[in-house]
């Protein structure tokens, strides 16, 4: 089978995943998708380092820093389709990847193998006892080694020390040997990413739905908890829903707050996150869906009593 760059429709086929538990077969969705391309970053790296001055060496560990957020952040990007941006919550690289294995994709730290059958299925003829051609590989990463990595290089490298007393000198640079071994540890991280052949978005079941605003939402099934908020990936979307299991199967509730009419006192079920994204006493509005009467909205300190006596 001749794979193209520029093929993105999906592809059901049987998925080699190697990791220390053992070797196990899945079915699963791929896509061939653009990677991060590291040879050229891992290039500019050394070239800094081999400069070989307090500037440079530091110039070198932005540069690594940067590396490991693109891994972490391409990641993210392969897996866009099923996690909204605003549930993320944590920009850190360590933190996204850690949302992603929580919420989208709990294969995403390991290494898999990508194979095709070179025979057409057979009923009664097991995946194991077909002959398989590798397509490429994701090269997995340890999520916390990466996060410790990263911290790492700016604590050496890119923030001036805080001074402990009058006298104390402010260093133009941090320490040279310490910046370089650190950097020097991150490229051989990056080197072993970089013979990485292809992609993955994921594995595993997919349960999908349609939201209001039309766009199509899909989570891993096994990763979906009954009663867990999905935002709505539509960026331009406020809808949040609420996975319900029912037997084997998640149907999608809208989270909305009921508000009546300043008008005609109907109830108009308003999207649950458009009021969490307004400031305090910022000032809303909307149209009743009965009368379009514009009632406004806004959040105030308002103070209650207990209920209890106490």
């Amino acid at each position: 089978m001749h794979l193209d760059k520029t093929l993105h429709h999906l592809l059901y086929l049987w998925v080699d995943a190697c990791s220390q538990s053992g070797r196990d077969t899945y079915s699963c969705h791929w896509h061939c998708a653009t990677m991060i391309n590291l040879p050229p970053i891992i290039q500019r790296i050394k070239a800094l380092l081999e400069e070989d001055t307090e500037a440079s060496v530091t110039y070198a560990a932005l540069e690594a820093r940067l590396a490991l957020e693109k891994v972490c952040y391409d990641r993210l990007r392969q897996r866009h389709d099923y996690i909204s941006h605003d549930q993320l919550r944590k920009w850190q690289p360590g933190a996204v990847v850690n949302t992603l294995i929580k919420e989208v994709d709990e294969h995403l730290g390991e290494t898999m193998t990508l194979s095709i059958g070179t025979n057409p299925a057979q009923a009664g003829v097991k995946p194991e006892d077909e002959e398989f051609v590798e397509v490429g590989t994701e090269i997995g990463f340890n999520p916390k080694r990466i996060a410790k990595m990263w911290q790492a290089l700016a604590k050496l490298a890119l923030h001036v020390r805080l001074p402990e007393h009058k006298g104390d000198h402010i260093a133009e640079y941090g320490d040279k040997a310490q910046i370089r071994a650190k950097v020097a540890g991150v490229v051989a991280e990056l080197e072993r990413l970089a013979k990485g052949t292809m992609t993955f978005s994921g594995l595993g079941a997919e349960v999908s739905f349609d939201c209001s605003c039309g766009e199509t939402n899909k989570r891993r099934a096994k990763l979906l908890r009954n009663g867990q908020h999905v935002h709505c990936i539509n960026p331009d979307c406020k809808l949040t829903w609420k996975a319900v299991k029912e037997g084997g199967d998640f149907n999608f509730e809208s989270v909305t707050v009921p508000i009546n009419c300043d008008e005609c006192s109907a109830a108009n079920h308003m999207p649950w996150r458009y009021f969490l994204d307004m400031k305090h006493d910022e000032v809303g509005s909307f149209s009743c869906h009965a009368c379009g009467h514009k009632n406004y909205v806004q959040w105030r300190l308002t103070q209650v009593r207990r209920n209890d006596g106490g």
